[in-house]
């Protein structure tokens, strides 16, 4: 149950990877402003360590500022979808002679142990900013110290700019943009010929008390139960916040 970055596509394939795969990027509208459910605090403050650790800033910046919250949720603006098409990656593994170099001993855990998944990056959801939202155990308004949150983050000199939006509503913006959701297709090698084949990783989704959860055996309107948001409609290869 842990991931582990490999690296660029065009090192697992033998003899390198020289096709013109183009990443393609558009505004995705329906995301935007779109706020999470709440969470409790401690859930809640790892979700923002992380997004506050792209940003460069100390999370214990903020905790005074926020201390009186009990629960919390985010949103996003600006946010842009990065992706390639997955049906021209299959075309072009499918048409040319491309083989995984299987004696790279960093992939043999994965080629070698069916339990290990390896799966290539598709798409990213990204955005240069998030809106941190702070309530109470009712899910009320919980105001947020935003002049000392303010004054933390300038001392820390980053260029990450806070906006109030409201009372317990603190928008977090940087040059710097932070991906925040991101779907994958699972590869599978064949560990005698290297040859590439594609999994099931929807079927293989779980939560985080090891229950099979999958989007295909869920009714229409039951998308929360997997404690996502989803951000389209396709379910062979949807876009995934999980929280």
């Amino acid at each position: 149950n842990k991931q582990q970055y490999l690296g660029e596509f065009q090192y697992l394939v033998k003899g390198g990877f020289d096709h013109d795969v183009s990443l393609k990027e558009t505004t995705v509208a329906n995301v935007s402003d779109t706020r999470t459910k709440s969470i409790d605090f401690n859930s809640g403050f790892g979700i923002l360590s992380g997004f506050l650790k792209a940003f460069k800033i100390d999370p214990a910046a903020v905790t005074a500022a926020i201390a009186k919250s009990k629960k919390m949720a985010f949103s996003f603006s600006n946010v842009q979808r990065k992706y390639v098409d997955p049906l021209l990656l299959g075309s072009i593994l499918s048409t040319n002679e491309l083989f995984a170099d299987v004696n790279n001993f960093v992939l043999q855990p994965a080629i070698q142990n069916k339990k290990i998944k390896l799966g290539i990056i598709t798409d990213v959801i990204v955005s240069n900013n998030f809106i941190l939202s702070t309530l109470s155990d009712s899910d009320t308004a919980v105001d947020i110290d935003i002049p000392m949150l303010a004054d933390a983050i300038s001392k820390l000199n980053l260029g990450v700019k806070v906006n109030k939006k409201a009372n317990n509503e603190v928008q977090f913006e940087s040059e710097e943009h932070l991906t925040f959701a991101f779907s994958c297709l699972e590869l599978t090698i064949d560990s005698n010929t290297g040859k590439f084949g594609r999994g099931a990783w929807l079927k293989d989704i779980r939560d985080a008390a090891g229950q099979s959860r999958t989007v295909e055996n869920l009714n229409k309107g039951e998308e929360q139960l997997l404690e996502k948001l989803l951000l389209d409609e396709n379910t062979e290869f949807p876009l995934l916040i999980d929280i």
